[in-house]
């Protein structure tokens, strides 16, 4: 059991203020961005980034390069909680999003895919045994609870 998980265990609040801080260090593109992970959950991960001059674009939205970035880093987060690094690896191999609205204000990314997607992975690592894909939905949320952006990403899971 890794360091997160045991923290997770004590304080759920404790853990993922811990994976906030590492999320710049691990990904370096999204220092800065402010992206705060709120969830992590086997069902589910969400993650949220604040609207400022650093994330805002021209027309006063959430610039489409953030949008991506926390999407993905979301689904990226739900995939290593069921299927860790230290036994898999996991790459994007292609997306596709439909843009809402503007994110006005701080947007939440939220994956929570079908038990479907995972037994889907699951099921082809054990029969294929190195490698699986499937489509991880990403839901972006304004303040409001309204969508901004429906978001898939089709990743590709291999066994160590």
């Amino acid at each position: 059991m890794d360091l997160a998980e045991r923290l997770r265990q004590v304080s759920p609040g404790a853990a993922n203020l811990l994976l906030s801080a590492a999320l710049p260090r691990v990904i370096p593109s999204a220092s800065g961005l402010g992206i705060r992970v709120e969830e992590v959950s086997d069902e589910r991960a969400r993650m949220s980034v604040p609207l400022k001059r650093r994330t805002k674009n021209h027309v006063g939205g959430l610039y489409f390069g953030v949008q991506m970035t926390l999407a993905e880093l979301t689904g990226g987060l739900w995939l290593l909680r069921r299927f860790p690094p230290r036994e898999y690896r996991s790459l994007v191999k292609r997306v596709e999003a439909d843009f809402r609205a503007q994110g006005r204000g701080t947007v939440s990314a939220v994956c929570e895919p079908p038990a479907e997607v995972f037994s889907t992975l699951a099921g082809a690592l054990r029969q294929k045994g190195d490698k699986a894909q499937a489509w991880v939905p990403v839901t972006l949320l304004a303040e409001d609870g309204g969508v901004v952006a429906e978001v898939r990403f089709l990743d590709s899971v291999k066994k160590l």
